[in-house]
């Protein structure tokens, strides 16, 4: 089958071709994703529904905060916004709205898309953001859309509808900025199951940065800069240790992050004791992301509309 060259071949075709590139050759490249020999980009072998996941607790204390996650986001928003063009943010998988709220005084109007019930009624009620459900109740045109960590969530079809509004809401010139686990990343081949964003069945995509490229391009997005995800990185590789050696999956996020893990005294302090030694090892290993940027743990890429 050839390659899809325009935005109308880009559809789900059948669970035996690739979605982006029309490939129809695929390995298992682990119990969970089948890998496109072609584009090199993987999807969930069962389940395709996308979940709600609630990552940053619903307070009005915990928004206040600034982390070095939330300033490495508005680090790479201020980077690449224009000054001519502050209209409207939209920003897809809004989650709390903490993003938002702390970025709102930069634009003109801020818009969130959100799927997760609670989120969506903290971040109305108590933040007072305008949240939508989908893409098809914004009729703005926007000059920026931020995705950080959502579009491996969305299943075919509807990222193939979100990408396509896209298309035509956003000025052109305008800025869509992309964070995504890296499929081909040094670190899901160190640590393949015990990748820090091995995110079953959450995850049900693993983008690669061709699979990525390839999936905006039929969208009038093209690459216009890469940036290094060291936040996500050290992070990546710190609790991949973390999960080799002690067997558990992402145990120290669950718990401290979303907050879904069953507490064990037992896990609490083993990576208690752990952190602080692996720690300066995942910086260390960080270092080899930068200098080669597409096989970073999180590809972060600022996209232009043509």
């Amino acid at each position: 089958m050839e390659k899809p060259d325009d935005q109308d071949a880009l559809v789900p075709i059948d669970a035996e071709h690739c979605f982006i590139c029309g490939g129809n050759v695929f390995v298992g490249v682990t119990t969970d994703y089948c890998r496109c020999t072609q584009c090199g980009h993987e999807t969930l072998k069962s389940g395709s529904e996308q979940s709600y996941i609630i990552n940053d607790p619903l307070t009005a204390d915990e928004v206040e905060k600034a982390g070095l996650l939330d300033n490495f986001k508005r680090t790479v928003l201020r980077r690449f916004l224009k000054q001519e063009s502050r209209s409207c943010l939209v920003d897809i998988g809004s989650a709390s709205g903490k993003f938002l709220k702390r970025n709102e005084n930069l634009f003109d109007r801020v818009i969130g898309i959100e799927v997760t019930p609670d989120a969506i009624e903290f971040a109305r009620q108590v933040l007072n953001l305008d949240i939508r459900k989908e893409m098809s109740e914004i009729d703005e045109s926007i000059a920026v859309v931020t995705c950080w960590h959502s579009l491996e969530h969305i299943p075919e079809a509807q990222l193939c509808d979100l990408l396509s509004k896209l298309q035509e809401r956003v000025l052109d010139g305008g800025r869509l900025i992309v964070s995504v686990p890296n499929g081909s990343s040094l670190q899901y081949r160190l640590f393949r199951t015990a990748y820090a964003f091995y995110d079953v069945p959450n995850h049900i995509h693993q983008f690669t940065p061709r699979s990525l490229r390839m999936l905006l391009g039929h969208y009038g997005f093209m690459e216009r800069k890469r940036v290094f995800s060291w936040p996500y990185n050290i992070f990546g590789y710190v609790q991949g240790l973390l999960n080799v050696i002690t067997r558990s999956h992402n145990y120290l996020y669950y718990r401290a992050k979303r907050r879904t893990a069953e507490r064990s005294h037992w896990r609490d302090s083993i990576n208690s004791v752990l952190l602080p030694l692996v720690l300066p090892i995942g910086v260390m290993l960080a270092l080899v992301d930068l200098v080669f940027p597409l096989r970073q743990g999180v590809l972060t890429i600022c996209f232009e509309k043509s």
